[in-house]
């Protein structure tokens, strides 16, 4: 007979209803079970936690030897030289040749300054230069007076001796009297003495016209005039030192330029790297010459080659101290040691990136210190991943 056709037995006063066989031993032992099949095994939990383990002690150790020897880092800033161009002459400037932003070849010619007042002193030194060539001129006619008015002198003073012995010879016999010798030895003196005057003027028109031809100092102070001058007249046009482009600059016609004050700002195009920030961590292995990887933010989904061309050997960090003074110690944030970073630069292989080198850029990069196959293919995995994610950086 089932449970629900057998009559409902109420029970007596006092008296007991036996319980059903079977029913509560039942209904434990599926609870148990149940139990059971909900809770994994303990097997299962230590499998899964010795796996998580072994996968971060080996992210862990990955993480080290790529540090090590596949070091790569964010921290990385395009450079270059920039170069601010300043005239090295006054003037209302005529002429702005350029753009902001374009591009220029060497020599190419950026801003004109007013010619008019250098050009003037141009013509006034070439006529510096006529005018001391033709006091030259006359300089060397002064030498020729004089040195023509020393040979007269001389002569005379040969035919004044001549006179002069004879005459004394002739006193000292007695024919002519002694007021004749005394005469005649004045005459002689005399003579001596005019040599002498045409010899000094002499000596001083040669030191006046000094040496002559280029060499003569008035005609080389005149050269000296001439050549500043039209220095100073070619230095009104401010030309590109090489390939780059020009930046930063707002001026017009009529804006007067003051010498030694900068215009407009000059980025070269030619010497371009990448100054990349390591950890000291990552530099141990580092050389001059390791091959390097790049990602510009400016060329994203593209990598560039490139080599390291020096590592720094020390940064400033506030070495503040003086002589006998005590040391200042800057107090430790945090219970981590920040760390310290070292500038490595890195010159681009070829020519690739011009075009997209543009200074202050951020780039990433990383550098293959040993030819370890295994660890350079991650690292080249990585690179490559960091490409294509600077589209959304």
């Amino acid at each position: 007979m089932s449970e629900e056709n057998m009559p409902n037995v109420q029970a007596e006063p006092g008296e007991r209803i036996a319980p059903k066989a079977g029913k509560p031993k039942r209904v434990k032992k599926e609870r148990v079970d149940k139990a059971k099949k909900d809770r994994p095994p303990a097997d299962k939990v230590k499998k899964l936690t010795v796996m998580v383990l072994l996968a971060c002690i080996g992210l862990f150790v990955f993480y080290v030897l790529a540090d090590r020897y596949i070091p790569s880092t964010d921290m990385a800033r395009v450079r270059g030289y920039v170069i601010p161009v300043t005239p090295l002459v006054s003037g209302r400037v005529v002429d702005v040749m350029v753009e902001p932003n374009d591009v220029v070849q060497p020599g190419d010619p950026l801003i004109r300054i007013d010619p008019a007042d250098y050009q003037l002193a141009v013509q006034e030194a070439e006529q510096g230069l006529v005018k001391a060539g033709q006091g030259v001129g006359v300089q060397t006619a002064s030498v020729a007076s004089a040195q023509a008015k020393l040979s007269d002198a001389l002569a005379n003073q040969a035919h004044v001796r001549t006179q002069a012995s004879r005459i004394l010879a002739m006193t000292k016999k007695g024919i002519v009297p002694k007021a004749e010798a005394d005469k005649t030895r004045a005459a002689l003196a005399s003579a001596k003495a005019q040599v002498a005057t045409a010899q000094a003027n002499l000596e001083q028109a040669k030191t006046q016209l000094g040496s002559t031809g280029k060499e003569n100092s008035a005609v080389k102070s005149a050269l000296l005039q001439l050549q500043k001058a039209q220095i100073d007249l070619e230095r009104t046009v401010l030309r590109a030192p090489a390939i780059g482009g020009v930046s930063n600059f707002r001026l017009n016609e009529g804006f007067y330029a003051q010498s030694g004050q900068p215009l407009l700002t000059f980025v070269s195009g030619e010497d371009v790297w990448i100054d990349a920030y390591f950890r000291e961590n990552s530099i141990g292995n580092m050389i001059v010459g390791d091959e390097v990887e790049i990602v510009l933010d400016f060329a994203p989904g593209r990598v560039f080659k490139g080599k390291v061309a020096s590592i720094d050997w020390g940064i400033s960090w506030g070495q503040s101290e003086q002589a006998g003074q005590l040391a200042s110690v800057t107090p430790q944030t945090g219970w981590l040691r920040q760390t310290q970073r070292f500038p490595v630069a890195i010159r681009f292989d070829d020519d690739t990136a011009r075009g997209f080198r543009r200074v202050g850029g951020q780039a990433d990069v990383i550098v293959y210190t040993q030819d370890s196959s295994i660890l350079n293919m991650f690292g080249r995995v990585w690179i490559r991943v960091m490409s294509w994610l600077s589209y959304v950086r």
